[in-house]
């Protein structure tokens, strides 16, 4: 976020999409979609980023994503990645409960996680991951940002 500021703007997804290689650096502020007005680090804990996602908006957080190249639909709660393995940006955009199922006798509930890596990869870009559990360290970086209009 000190980087953004720095800056002074964010690309709109449209003017700089997502690669998913190397290479140089194509920001072009005279395609900023937005500014980053202010931004606050918001508690690990995952009631406080409830309540910060309701009253401020999405969320970005680091997440450890070795796991989600393999992720298609439904609720994820990886077991093996570390909570410190932190690589990758993502934004949390909702929350919400997975109702019962014939392998699971009680509602799970998830975090909604907005991915950059386009509509083709899982739920037209979108995962759910187990709330309450610090999933991959969902909850070990966590930024609320308020932008203002490029």
């Amino acid at each position: 976020m000190e980087y953004i500021e720095s800056t002074g703007y964010l690309d709109t997804e449209e003017s700089y999409p997502y690669e998913g290689f190397g290479g140089q650096c194509k920001a072009d502020g005279s395609k900023a979609g937005a500014r980053v007005a202010n931004f606050t680090i918001v508690s690990n804990n995952e009631a406080q980023m409830q309540a910060a996602l309701v009253n401020a908006g999405p969320l970005s957080i680091g997440i450890n994503a070795a796991w989600m190249q393999t992720y298609t639909r439904g609720v994820s709660c990886p077991f093996l990645c570390s909570p410190k393995g932190l690589d990758h940006g993502v934004l949390i955009v909702g929350y919400g409960k997975e109702s019962f199922s014939l392998t699971r006798l009680h509602e799970l509930p998830y975090w909604t996680i907005k991915n950059s890596w386009g509509p083709m990869w899982g739920e037209s870009g979108y995962i759910k991951v187990c709330r309450g559990r610090g999933s991959c360290g969902l909850n070990e970086m966590v930024v609320s940002v308020e932008a203002a209009k490029a």
